[in-house]
């Protein structure tokens, strides 16, 4: 029994993440890009609005905005609407102490009509899956993110009558671009719309959609009102801010749960004690004078009074001579080896968590956000590609923007709506052909000074940058894990089902590389433990995921 205890666990680690393949089809509801191009789909028209009251009644408001160039996802189209609460300081709606709550909110909504793929009448709403990426512009200061919501996700009839309407919290979302992309059973039936139906299994109402809205919304403060400070919208009472939706899609999958996925870690940095790496620092610019810098470790300038890498830059040389088109400097760190090897060529199965911050603006400016890039950089060795390459060379660059502070802002960058960079070279091309070569990865991040970093930060020699609490992962087929417990001679096998849905099938094998064959009598988790015959030959066990 020793044996079969030694080999059983050595089988967790290497068949504990193997997952059951899942086939699905996807079909495409709806879909708009703001492009005016092929991926426009049925999209019909975009709205806005912009309200604010009280419990005395309405504020006078107003927006601005639309489908606008330039403001979407890497510099195309998208829906843009801005709010304008600069009346609201003067009005006694707002000012009244003795007034219960105040609110102010801003929706960006999106209508679609025909035609559409047909809907498959379901009892998994889990399987209807609504995507978007979103943008937050113009908080208050020190207000780095906000709320949103999915306010709605009508289905209609062609006569415009509400059959269905989901609603929901998306999550925080700041001057980055967030992707997101919810089952709408995360969503749920809108509580207000008690006349609504909630039976998405009837064949005659679901194929009678015809029309629907898709509409997200920033709601602002509520509480208590009056005295000074003013409560104020999360935008304060400006006309600058901005909700920007770009890339809406709603998919079916099919009847099926989609597959439960997990963070497989690949390399983390915390600079107390990290994955072995090297660090860098780096300064760039247009023209003669480079400037000089130096790497330390900042003790106690990380998250947490953690330690964060810190790169100096001294500018003062720039002073004489200043860029005139771009300049910038960053800090970064390279992990080599990796763990294991990649093979997903999808950027979407990869995420970045990062923390940033940068020290020695100009007197005065320290609310000032800083543009930054931050690069996650794919590398393979000499003699990886076709034809040879005689150095080390960057396969993919996926490059995020990103608005820096002086106090350290953490930020996750989703590789699925993450640009591909043009700064580090590589492409999808490259990274599809020898994504299995790569033996090196490396996390920077650098302001974008255009055309110069001086004008934001001076001249003088105490300019810095610091990052921290690096992890880079990714996103595999999660499979629940295996416990095994020897108890009074006999050895128990213990699992439980995904969180996120479906059951665990439990497998068994002779040899850690196959085949499996499911244990008939353990096709849940709710059927652990599984009791090991005794006096058999040694076995391997993992779990399969089912829909």
């Amino acid at each position: 029994m020793k044996t079969n205890i030694r080999v059983i666990i050595s089988a967790i680690a290497l068949a504990g993440t193997i997952s059951a393949a899942n086939a699905q089809t996807t079909n495409i509801i709806l879909q708009t890009d703001f492009d005016g191009d092929a991926g426009e789909g049925n999209f019909n028209f975009a709205y806005g609005y912009c309200v604010a009251g009280s419990s005395a009644g309405s504020v006078a408001t107003s927006y601005s905005g639309g489908i606008t160039a330039g403001v979407g996802v890497n510099g195309t189209s998208a829906n843009s609407i801005s709010p304008n609460y600069t009346l609201l300081p003067s009005d006694p709606n707002w000012t009244n102490a003795s007034l219960s709550y105040v609110y102010a909110l801003v929706g960006n909504g999106t209508s679609f009509s025909g035609p559409i793929f047909p809907i498959t009448p379901t009892a998994v709403t889990g399987s209807l899956i609504l995507s978007a990426d979103i943008q937050v512009l113009g908080l208050m200061p020190g207000l780095t993110n906000t709320d949103v919501t999915v306010s709605k996700v009508q289905f209609q009839d062609s006569g415009g009558n509400i059959l269905f309407d989901f609603t929901g919290d998306v999550g925080l979302v700041g001057s980055n671009f967030v992707h997101i992309s919810v089952p709408l059973s995360s969503l749920g039936y809108a509580s207000d719309a008690t006349d609504l139906l909630t039976d998405f299994t009837n064949a005659d109402i679901v194929s009678s959609i015809a029309k629907f809205t898709v509409e997200f919304t920033v709601a602002g403060t509520k509480g208590t009102i009056g005295g000074t400070p003013l409560i104020s919208p999360v935008f304060g009472f400006t006309n600058n801010g901005a909700l920007v939706v770009d890339n809406i899609e709603l998919i079916q999958t099919g009847n099926t749960i989609p597959t439960p996925m997990q963070e497989q870690l690949i390399a983390q940095a915390n600079f107390d004690n990290k994955f072995p790496s090297s660090d860098y620092g780096f300064n760039f610019r247009d023209g003669a004078n480079f400037a000089t810098g130096t790497v330390t470790t900042n003790i106690g300038g990380g998250l947490n009074g953690t330690d964060s890498l810190e790169y100096t830059i001294n500018l003062s040389t720039w002073a004489t001579n200043p860029p005139v088109s771009y300049s910038g400097f960053g800090a970064g760190t390279v992990f080599t080896p990796i763990p294991f090897q990649l093979t997903s060529s999808n950027k979407a199965s990869y995420r970045v968590y990062v923390s940033a911050k940068v020290g020695g603006l100009i007197d005065g400016s320290d609310e000032t956000n800083v543009a930054a890039v931050m690069d996650l950089l794919f590398f393979v060795p000499p003699g990886a590609e076709s034809p040879s390459n005689a150095t080390s060379s960057v396969i993919l660059d996926l490059a995020p923007s990103v608005e820096l502070a002086t106090n350290l802002q953490s930020f996750v960058f989703d590789g699925s709506a993450t640009p591909i960079g043009v700064n580090n070279g590589g492409s999808q091309a490259l990274f599809n052909e020898y994504v299995t070569h790569v033996n090196q990865l490396q996390v920077q991040v650098a302001t974008q000074g255009s055309p110069d970093a001086g004008a934001q930060f001076g001249y003088g020699a105490d300019t810095t940058i610091d990052i921290d609490s690096i992890k880079i992962v990714q996103l595999v087929p999660a499979t629940p894990p295996l416990t095994i417990v020897q108890t009074n001679n006999q050895l128990e096998v213990f699992w439980s089902d995904p969180a996120t849905g479906g059951t665990a099938q439990l497998q068994s094998s002779t040899n850690v590389a196959g085949p499996y064959t499911n244990i008939t009598s353990a096709a849940s988790g709710a059927a652990s433990p599984y009791i090991v015959p005794a006096g058999g030959n040694s076995l391997f066990f993992r779990t399969a995921w089912v829909p």
